[in-house]
């Protein structure tokens, strides 16, 4: 799988498709060194052996994720990726999020993620 993203919208297309295989590699390709994760409000995983437990724990067969609407707003390699997409369990059926992911271009071109709320305003009422 190609796992170098030409853009923040590519790098969200390779985090899709690898979290729907249950690719945990290439999933943790996607974030920078520092990246903190925040799949839920109250719950944070910091750093890539934090981020790594926890898709660990999440990815299951069955599971799908996928993008309904994005926007993208990116200034000197730094990307605001907001999206509005579905979350299916086998267990608990599909949910609609509101998210925000800052990405940060990396040295070769490629872009990470360095922040990822996965349930962007919803944190506020933590």
């Amino acid at each position: 799988m190609d796992s170098i993203a030409r853009s923040p919208e590519h790098a969200i297309e390779i985090l899709d498709r690898a979290f729907n295989e249950g690719d945990l590699e290439t999933i943790m390709n996607f974030y920078d060194e520092s990246a903190i994760v925040v799949p839920q409000p109250g719950i944070e995983a910091r750093g890539k052996a934090a981020i790594r437990e926890m898709y660990a724990k999440m990815l299951k067969p069955g599971i799908m994720a996928r993008q309904l609407k994005i926007r993208v707003l990116e200034a000197d390699g730094i990307a605001l990726f907001i999206s509005q997409w579905s979350l299916r369990r086998p267990e608990q059926g599909e949910a609609t999020f509101i998210s925000t992911t800052v990405l940060r271009q990396q040295h070769d071109g490629g872009w990470r993620a360095l922040i990822d709320n996965a349930q962007g305003p919803a944190i506020l009422d933590d």
